[in-house]
């Protein structure tokens, strides 16, 4: 493509990478302004490749390692995939600087991407077995995560398959059965991670010598010999003496200590111990009872242990520390701990829901816990259930002590279910304990807003953002201010808003908000900013055309991010209706009835677009059919509970053609 812009949408800002096979851009959406990865894969590459097996595997794929695709597009050369770009300094490149990292932060990298390739081995029907892992395909974010990129090669592991349909991968860091006539599974990413891993411990690269591996104490004395017996195996010529799966190799890196000359140690002094507690238990039942009491003392121990390594896991690990919770809780069924780890894992990871259930539970059997009550609170916060917040923030206060975190959202959830004078009383209390100015200020926001001081709590989120640095702080301020705008955008129907055109004000707020990095994925802004649009749009004679189409590309974004609401579904139909695209409008339509069977608007808008599309037509070629079709189904879906509103509208133009004789009876 010679054009400066793919597909009239992506901006081409710079080549960020080329390979044999391909070249990456760096580019910008024309309209709403956010960076993207555009993958160019050209078509006439000479050789047997699934060009689009990259996009066909990452686009069923969520995880945190890995990047999505959000659109791919062709031309007769090329093939088109727009990616997340993703911002950081590659391990090749890192390592070009450092040499090697500590053995502490290699551990931690080594677990994460055995968790990713964990995600991507377990993955139904068939396992997707990457083939390429190596420093270069690794990226470092600014945030200190990882995330792994270019799934070029990867490919389904089918057991019916005998061998691999091409020998690819990058020499030195890919498995010898990549280059044979063997198939690759599992154990062929666990030897390329291997490899890495060696690499970033030792700083010595397969392409240097000596070429065999050689135990990685020699090239790097500090590091311990549980990590050498780990890369030893990893690294094995046969796939069968390597680990046969990543939960086999997880297992042996979290015990390592178990190969270190003090495990030996202290098994051999464990043993001579059993051998005299063996002699004397024979004479003394003193002993036997001192030893139960000590066998109790390790169980306990064991459940604590448990439960710290589960706590160090939260975010990195969230799957092995719900192993360890419920190891611990195998250990001690009836203890609370576990239930109260638990719920603070779920809201780390934004899993809301399962966390107010889960608590809920854990306070009906168990009673009281402060620290249950606050994480409740917060996730409820999370879902917009002020109420519920509030009344467990109250109950988190008599049994605990709230943080400044706590106390903050808790004047916020007085402030939004009405009580103005306790969400004062709390913003008070923040103020007289030296509480940061953006936090004070932010909480003031909240209380003007509950208060309908529109004007005061613009000027107060603002300020929040101007002091700022806190991406949570940040994120609720953009939330807020997304929401006063909404708010004052209805009351310019009826000519009362405080603020002058407050549409196109969000639309301005929004779309900077969501250009910084911690925010790009945020679903919540990507609606707000969508109904922005349409709205200015509709509402702002200023409004530059081009605004429709951002609301389409919102709405599509909010979608992509696994948010699944019927709104969205029909606000797409009605911009493309508007529009004329009606190939486009039925799309939506497709889209709103797969996610909502039962809902009978797909029907309904669909009988309207096609009354419109046949009053276009000349009379002798028009023919009504198919929107009475629709007429109808849509009116042997409605329950009672439904807005009848586009059921009435639809029947009224179906009455119509009845008046006027296009339709019997």
């Amino acid at each position: 493509m010679t054009s400066s812009i793919f597909n009239g949408t992506y901006e081409i800002k710079s080549v960020i990478g080329r390979g044999g096979m391909s070249t990456v851009y760096l580019a910008e959406h024309a309209r709403l302004h956010t960076k993207w990865a555009v993958k160019e894969v050209r078509k006439l590459q000479g050789v047997k490749f699934d060009f689009l097996a990259e996009s066909n595997i990452l686009k069923r794929l969520q995880h945190p390692m890995l990047p999505r695709i959000v659109d791919i597009f062709e031309d007769d050369q090329c093939i088109y995939i727009v990616e997340d770009f993703v911002e950081g300094q590659s391990l090749d490149k890192l390592l070009e600087e450092r040499k090697r990292v500590d053995e502490k932060t290699g551990l931690k990298w080594f677990k994460d991407l055995c968790g990713v390739l964990k995600y991507l081995h377990g993955q139904k029907p068939n396992p997707i077995i990457y083939r390429d892992l190596k420093p270069a395909n690794i990226m470092l974010q600014p945030d200190g995560t990882l995330k792994l990129i270019d799934f070029g090669i990867a490919r389904e592991y089918k057991e019916e398959s005998a061998s691999d349909t091409s020998y690819v991968g990058t020499k030195g860091y890919a498995a010898p059965e990549q280059f044979g006539a063997a198939q690759t599974d599992a154990r062929t990413d666990i030897y390329s991670l291997g490899v890495t891993m060696y690499h970033i411990l030792t700083g010595k690269s397969p392409y240097e010598p000596p070429y065999n591996f050689v135990p990685a104490r020699q090239i790097e004395k500090s590091l311990s010999h549980g990590i050498e017996v780990v890369l030893g195996k990893c690294v094995r010529s046969e796939p069968k003496d390597r680990y046969q799966n990543v939960d086999e190799l997880l297992w042996d890196i979290d015990h390592m200590y178990r190969y270190d000359r003090a495990w030996g140690n202290y098994v051999a002094k464990k043993w001579a111990r059993g051998c005299l507690i063996a002699v004397m238990a024979a004479v003394s039942a003193l002993m036997i009872y001192n030893g139960a009491k000590l066998m109790g003392q390790e169980t306990e121990q064991r459940f604590y242990d448990k439960l710290s390594e589960a706590s160090e896991m939260y975010t990195s690990e969230p799957e092995r520390a719900q192993e360890l919770l419920n190891e611990a809780r195998a250990l001690y069924p009836d203890r609370p701990e576990p239930d109260r780890q638990e719920t603070y894992l779920h809201y780390l990871n934004g899993r809301w829901q399962e966390c107010v259930d889960l608590g809920t539970a854990a306070l009906e059997k168990y009673g009281p816990d402060g620290q249950v009550y606050l994480t409740v609170a917060s996730a409820q916060f999370e879902l917009g259930d002020y109420e519920g917040a509030a009344k467990n923030f109250y109950a988190g206060a008599q049994t605990g002590e709230l943080t400044t975190d706590n106390m903050r959202d808790y004047a916020v959830a007085l402030g939004r279910t009405g009580d103005i004078e306790g969400a004062t009383h709390v913003m008070e209390q923040l103020e007289g304990q030296d509480t940061s100015p953006d936090v004070t200020s932010y909480v003031q926001g909240e209380v003007y807003y509950a208060g309908k001081d529109y004007v005061n709590a613009e000027a107060a989120f603002l300020n929040t953002l101007d002091l700022t640095e806190d991406n949570v702080l940040r994120r609720r301020c953009y939330t807020s201010l997304g929401e006063l705008y909404r708010d004052c955008t209805a009351l310019v129907r009826i000519g009362q808003s405080p603020i002058r055109q407050p549409a196109s004000k969000s639309v301005e707020v929004l779309s900077a908000g969501i250009m910084e990095n911690a925010l790009r994925y945020d679903a919540t802004l990507w609606e707000l900013l969508a109904m922005a649009y349409f709205e200015s749009y509709h509402i702002d004679q200023d409004a530059p055309s081009y605004y429709l189409n951002s609301a389409a590309d919102c709405f599509n974004q909010v979608i992509s991010l696994g948010i699944s609401k019927p709104y969205l579904y029909a606000n797409l139909y009605s911009i493309y209706y508007e529009q004329g695209a009606y190939d486009r409008a039925e799309e939506a339509l497709e889209k709103y009835e797969q996610a909502f069977p039962e809902d009978y608007m797909p029907n309904a808008l669909r009988s309207i677009m096609l009354i419109t599309v046949e009053n276009a037509k000349p009379q002798e070629e028009r023919d009504y059919a198919q929107a009475y079709a629709e007429y109808e189904l849509a009116g042997s879906k409605i329950r009672s509970s439904d807005d009848t509103i586009y059921y009435q509208q639809v029947e009224s133009l179906i009455n119509e053609l009845r008046s006027n004789g296009w339709l019997e009876g």
